[in-house]
């Protein structure tokens, strides 16, 4: 496996973390809860688990990283997709005052759906880079 595929995975995942703060500062501020389930939905799969991904594509384990980066990822985007942008309650983007705080939030929830986005693309595609790669080194050694 390249570095490309290290880098970008660390770049998107970085990222994403980075965003998934403030956005969560943003959430403290507003006052905008979420459920014990969504909290503990945010922490697992939104915070830990692209961290555990991006790991493990830096060991032996990659395609197991790859895999988990693009369902985390995934998961995360249909959560902030549904919360965000579909169902009306303190947490949709149009809910949010005219404040720097309401502001930060509708800019992160854009900034997490286009990096999860990226994320479960870069997940998939060097899922098939991968497969793609064994591939050859089977049909080389069959050869």
């Amino acid at each position: 496996m390249n570095c490309s595929a290290k880098n970008a995975t660390a770049i998107v995942v970085l990222t994403h973390l980075l965003i998934s703060i403030v956005h969560g500062v943003a959430h403290r501020e507003l006052h905008v809860e979420l459920s014990p389930p969504g909290s503990l939905f945010v922490i697992v799969v939104v915070l830990i688990l692209p961290l555990v991904a991006m790991a493990l594509v830096w060991t032996a384990r990659k395609r197991i990283g790859f895999i988990l980066l693009s369902l985390s990822m995934l998961a995360s985007f249909l959560f902030g997709l549904y919360h965000h942008f579909v169902v009306i309650s303190r947490d949709h983007v149009h809910s949010q005052p005219s404040t720097p705080w309401g502001t930060a939030f509708i800019f992160t929830a854009y900034g997490l759906f286009i990096t999860e986005a990226i994320g479960t693309y870069v997940g998939i595609h060097f899922l098939s880079v991968a497969k793609e790669n064994l591939n050859e080194t089977a049909k080389g050694r069959l050869g």
